[in-house]
């Protein structure tokens, strides 16, 4: 049974916030600061992921170039894994508010999301769309903070298509 306590969701709200940040900065290391140690990363056609140091691979990896924000970090950094010139895009992301619950010591957040690649003017290049479902399970620690303990994300059949 979920409860009414409006605090424990606005924690969990300010929770997912925190991690959306840490996503966007590109460091793996900030963004696993948010996963409890035992966490599990499931994504779409791919086995699970299971411990922080196994999810720190899986970071390392898509963050590849480990620059920050200011550098380029984020979406640019995945760019570049997937051989692409991070300096040819602009790069959004849309996220709706999606839905957040808590029940006791769990929570859970499920949102939409598309991450886009708009190429710059006088870049040959057709957009590239990456759209999904995100959930996050989320556990009260003891010092009452909240981490990531399950984060699965599904994917479009062809996400580097984009749109029209």
């Amino acid at each position: 049974m979920k409860t009414e306590n409006t605090e424990d969701v606005a924690a969990v709200k300010q929770f997912a916030e925190e991690y959306a940040a840490a996503w966007a900065k590109g460091d793996p290391e900030l963004l696993l600061s948010c996963y409890a140690d035992d966490a599990v990363v499931i994504m779409s056609l791919e086995e699970p992921i299971v411990g922080k140091n196994a999810i720190r691979e899986l970071y390392q990896h898509v963050f590849a170039a480990e620059k920050t924000e200011e550098e380029g970090g984020g979406m640019a950094s995945m760019a570049e894994v997937i051989g692409l010139n991070p300096e040819d895009y602009t790069w959004t992301t849309e996220v709706d508010e999606g839905k957040t619950e808590v029940s006791g010591d769990l929570g859970y957040l499920w949102s939409t999301y598309a991450n886009i690649a708009t190429p710059k003017p006088g870049v040959d290049a057709k957009p590239i769309r990456d759209s999904g479902v995100s959930l996050l399970i989320v556990r009260r620690q003891e010092d009452g903070s909240w981490k990531v303990a399950l984060r699965m994300s599904t994917r479009g059949e062809n996400p580097a298509a984009a749109e029209d």
